[in-house]
């Protein structure tokens, strides 16, 4: 665990890098040189664990973790607040995703002593889904060898990004222990329903909280579109932007193009997600994403499926466009990627990171930025600063913790259900992360009623899908805090 009385000699800390260098002290019991490029505290993780530590020391001294992500630098820290709460390395399998690797990130991940399964080389466009499900079983092979081993393993915990740990789990594994598993993605559910692979045991559903639907959605969208300004500056003419998907990630997006000067136009399947932009005078919002394709110049894909479908409207486009990517994998564009792979008869593997170029019948050149990989993730080994994607971080390890108390109950545990991720813990993170974000930037970020509703558990479990199950405990100080 961090040592925190180390971390509180640094001078106005706000979850960004000290000045100068320090030491790390993890329960492993060694030291390590942090320097300001590589390593950063989350406070908000830090409390968590303080609080929890006083309910009990090592909850997760039995239990096993699959953790799918993307190794980014702050990922090690949930790592370490895992492991300062019981869980040991050797029993944690850990798997990231290509698009969003950073190295450093990987052999710290590996020097930690976790089993850390690399990614397969995607050697062709639009061929994420078919590698990234044979990392996922190979992973699963070694975990099933790994836990044939141990007899001390009672339960095991899924964090799980996209579905693919949860809908290729191994039947050998299910009714061996208690399994709960966490999903990170609305994709990830999507996905799970569309392979009828909903699990047999309790799934928190983090995905569609209301913090992360609310309070995560325009950290994305502002890393997303400052990542693009090369290609949309401030200073340039209004741009006529496609927004395609106006769910969380869909409206935030819109709404910093907007603040940015540009036109926006919406578009989404479902017509119910549009009524909320027509209240807006500055959106226009359509249901043909074919006249949507021929107005935008630069088109977001916020939708979690594939919009290329309609491969006419692109192929018949007389205009050049670019094409962003805002969700995970490269399926927002996937089938105008296959298409260009498919042209490709120069004999050279494509390298599905770069930017991809599809000539219409027209003379259109249509850009696919990064290969239809999320704009916001490179190698840099962080999509959003670190004092503001703690709040994403400290949302799993609260759904850890809401995991340890299914495990010890029997009402629960065994029984598959889509669990809200508890109203609780998501208001102590919330309240805590508020204390460390600049005041000017909540203000243009969000807006005024939005954070005071996150006051109220009740609001909070209205607007956070699943089964609400109190679990019997709360981080508060001056509770009555214990386990079964």
């Amino acid at each position: 665990m961090l040592v925190n009385r180390i971390m509180r000699t640094i001078p106005n800390f706000r979850g960004q890098p000290a000045n100068s260098s320090y030491f790390l002290h993890t329960r492993n019991g060694f030291f390590r040189t942090v320097t300001n490029n590589v390593f950063v505290r989350l406070p908000v993780l830090d409390i968590m664990v303080d609080r929890l530590r006083r309910i009990e020391e090592s909850p997760l001294c039995d239990t096993a973790v699959v953790y799918v992500h993307h190794p980014l630098r702050t990922s090690l820290n949930l790592l370490d607040s895992m492991f300062s709460i019981g869980l040991d390395p050797k029993n944690t399998f850990v798997l990231g995703k290509h698009y969003s690797e950073n190295e450093w990130v990987v052999q710290e991940t590996q020097r930690l002593g976790v089993h850390y399964q690399r990614c397969s080389a995607q050697t062709v466009l639009g061929g994420f889904d078919e590698t990234f499900s044979f990392d996922i079983n190979s992973l699963w092979e070694t975990v099933v060898e790994d836990l044939d081993k141990k007899i001390n393993i009672k339960n095991l915990l899924v964090l799980d990004h996209g579905g693919y740990a949860i809908n290729f789990m191994p039947s050998s594994i299910q009714g061996r222990m208690n399994i709960v598993g966490l999903e990170k993605t609305s994709g990830g559910l999507i996905n799970l329903v569309r392979q009828g692979c909903i699990p047999s045991f309790p799934l928190i559903n983090m995905a569609n909280c209301a913090t992360k639907k609310v309070l995560e959605s325009p950290l994305i969208a502002e890393a997303v579109v400052e990542k693009l300004s090369p290609v949309i500056p401030v200073s340039r003419e209004p741009t006529t932007c496609g927004v395609i998907g106006y769910g969380s990630i869909g409206k935030a997006i819109a709404e910093k193009l907007l603040s940015l000067g540009h036109r926006v136009i919406i578009y989404d399947s479902d017509s119910s997600q549009l009524q909320s932009a027509n209240l807006r005078k500055n959106f226009v919002s359509t249901s043909d994403l074919v006249s949507l394709v021929a107005s935008a110049d630069l088109l977001f894909g916020c939708s979690g499926q594939d919009v290329t479908k309609s491969v006419e409207a692109f192929r018949l486009s007389p205009r050049d466009k670019t094409l962003v990517s805002c969700s995970s994998g490269d399926r927002e564009f996937l089938t105008l990627l296959k298409l260009v792979q498919k042209n490709n008869t120069s004999g050279i593997a494509a390298n599905p990171l770069d930017n991809v170029v599809y000539e219409s019948d027209f003379g259109g050149k249509i850009k696919i930025l990064r290969g239809g990989f999320p704009y916001n993730f490179d190698d840099t080994g962080e999509s959003v600063p670190a004092n503001e994607i703690q709040l994403t971080r400290a949302l799993v390890f609260a759904g850890v913790i809401q995991a340890i108390d299914f495990f010890k109950n029997p009402t629960v545990v065994g029984k598959e259900g889509l669990y809200a991720l508890d109203s609780g813990l998501q208001k102590f993170v919330v309240r805590e992360w508020l204390k460390l974000q600049p005041e000017d930037k909540l203000k243009n970020r969000y807006q005024p009623n939005q954070l005071s509703k996150f006051e109220d558990t009740d609001w909070i479990g209205e607007h956070s899908a699943g089964i609400q199950e109190p679990i019997n405990f709360t981080l508060e100080t001056g509770a009555n805090l214990k386990f079964y």
